[in-house]
């Protein structure tokens, strides 16, 4: 195998820069309080913190495409939901992208 297939092998067993994002949320959230009530405020909060960090070298643009497309996939947090269901959820939408 040349070193150009072992390279395109490798980017696409990569998670998406979406993925990652939504990932660590979701780890975020399974390590702090999971059983307290999610509000959007702190799926906020995690969520701003991961996008800047997964996509934080990247120019603009990407960025905010990238960030996009995560926001795009996060599902509705239901009423009392605990940070913890959440996560598993989550982590289910971090798979369909």
């Amino acid at each position: 195998m040349d070193a150009l297939n072992i390279e395109i092998h490798r980017f696409l067993a990569e998670p998406s820069r979406a993925q990652q994002i939504l990932t660590a949320v979701a780890s975020a959230l399974q390590s702090e309080d999971p059983f307290e009530p999610l509000t959007l405020d702190t799926l906020n909060a995690y969520f701003q913190m991961a996008a800047g960090t997964i996509t934080g070298t990247f120019p603009a643009a990407v960025a905010a495409e990238e960030t996009a497309q995560a926001a795009f996939a996060i599902p509705t947090i239901y009423d009392q939901e605990t940070a913890d269901a959440y996560a598993i959820r989550l982590l289910k939408a971090a798979r369909a992208i």
